[in-house]
């Protein structure tokens, strides 16, 4: 069986490097939080309390990214291999040993990527460190630990997420009928599963508690407490995708007559349709999103009550320092996971674009058609990333008893047209890659 998990993982090397590349990324973010931890711990006094203070937040923010792109990114690959499967259950392997087989799969890339990224980080540490705490009193010089205890407990957290994340998808690869092997793999049904509906209830639960206490607060109890409102919401959003999604892709789409483009009408249904790979692709960016344009409206909405409050907000704000060191692993996992999932998705598509091609469409269509699916992608993770910063500025904003919401937008845009460059690029280069194979190639029975 190991030799199963492993000649399969280089066979189908394609679908997988996508998400070891977002463990590597996971695994570094893991490691610089818990350098900061250990560093902390080792010097103690006022340092530690500085450090666990940031490392606090830094963790938070990564956990909720990482829990989101690694599961979403986890369920796609295993989804994508469908046919995979079945020709095992054919070749006289049965389906307890696949599912037993993919489960083997996750956790060596779970591995191979928490430990590659550690590495990583353990090299960059020092250059991180003094880059962040540049401007920190007693920072300077200061003698920095990440040891093997840290790491091992990154690896231990990062397999446990990639492993949690793709349960679903290894009880379907071991349920997977062997007529599956005649057919190309399709998008699973999309619901609401035990695990997302626990989670949106105990998110949405810690929502309503932090917003009573903010309501019945002080304004240093929700200075500390706003900033954590609107990654809670983000992940409320994740938990509920399968709904939440579709209904906005579908609802702003159709405010674009379907009869302006051929390939805006086909990138339409065909993002719609396949909102499995939809889902995994707008999470991260949506998330990425939120959070930079949450930071930035907390400020500003704090900035706003301590004016009003004070008639003075010199030095009120945040030094981009900070900001580099609380977004910095968030901003990198949902950038790399968003153009990960778009890329890996890509290959199961040749086949769709000859297809098309079959019937008489032109390449510049089909080109066309992949440049608006990534806009799709963009503006409905933009959209619901706007949700989340307006839901957790208005409880701030309700908690401090002001009259107006001042949203960054320049952040906001910023940081989503970044993702639509990202997948651009990881969109448009598999496809244009696909288009310089023959059709009757593509479309021959493998």
């Amino acid at each position: 069986m190991i030799r199963l998990v492993v000649s399969d993982l280089g066979w189908h090397a394609r679908e997988w490097v996508g998400i070891l590349v977002v463990t590597i990324a996971a695994g570094f973010v893991g490691a610089i939080a818990a350098g900061l931890l250990e560093t902390g711990a080792s010097n103690g006094g006022d340092v530690q309390v500085a450090l666990i203070g940031g490392s606090g937040v830094v963790l938070t923010f990564s956990s909720v990214t990482a829990l989101i792109v690694l599961s979403s990114s986890a369920n796609l690959t295993v989804t994508l291999q469908q046919r995979s499967y079945a020709l095992w259950q054919l070749a006289g392997i049965r389906p307890r040993q696949v599912g037993r087989v993919v489960l083997g799969q996750l956790v060596v890339v779970g591995i191979l990527g928490a430990v590659s990224g550690s590495i990583l980080a353990r090299a960059l540490f020092r250059s991180i460190f003094e880059f962040a705490f540049a401007d920190w009193q007693g920072m300077s010089g200061l003698p920095l630990h990440l040891g093997a205890a840290s790491v091992g407990c990154v690896v231990v957290a990062v397999v446990g997420t990639i492993v949690l994340g793709g349960l679903r998808g290894v009880r379907r690869a071991s349920r997977v009928a062997p007529i599956e092997a005649l057919r190309e793999p399709e998008p699973p049904s999309v619901r609401l599963t035990w695990f997302r509906m626990l989670l949106a209830a105990v998110t949405a639960t810690g929502i309503v508690w932090m917003a009573l206490a903010m309501n019945s607060g002080d304004f240093d109890l929700i200075m500390n407490s706003s900033i954590f409102v609107t990654p809670m919401i983000a992940a409320l959003i994740a938990a509920l995708g399968p709904v939440l999604f579709s209904l906005v892709l579908r609802a702003w789409t159709a405010c674009v007559p379907s009869r302006a483009s051929a390939a805006w009408y086909l990138a339409r249904h065909s993002a719609a349709h396949r909102l499995s790979r939809s889902t995994a692709a707008i999470s991260p960016l949506m998330v990425a999103v939120a959070l930079t344009g949450g930071l930035y409206t907390t400020v500003a909405v704090l900035k706003q009550s301590f004016i009003e409050r004070t008639g003075d907000a010199s030095g009120f704000g945040i030094e981009f320092a900070s900001v580099v060191l609380m977004l910095g692993g968030p901003l990198l996992l949902s950038g790399i996971a968003a153009a990960a999932t778009v890329f890996i998705s890509s290959h199961a598509r040749e086949r769709e674009f000859a297809l098309v091609q079959a019937a008489g469409s032109t390449r510049r269509t089909i080109v066309w058609m992949s440049v608006f699916e990534a806009v799709i992608y963009a503006i409905t993770a933009t959209i619901l990333g706007l949700v989340a910063i307006v839901s957790g500025g208005i409880i701030t904003v309700l908690a401090l008893e002001l009259n107006t919401l001042p949203i960054s937008f320049a952040s906001v845009s910023l940081v989503a047209a970044g993702g639509l460059a990202l997948l651009l690029v990881a969109t448009l280069v598999p496809t244009l890659a696909a288009l310089r194979t023959e059709i009757p190639r593509t479309l021959a029975v493998e």
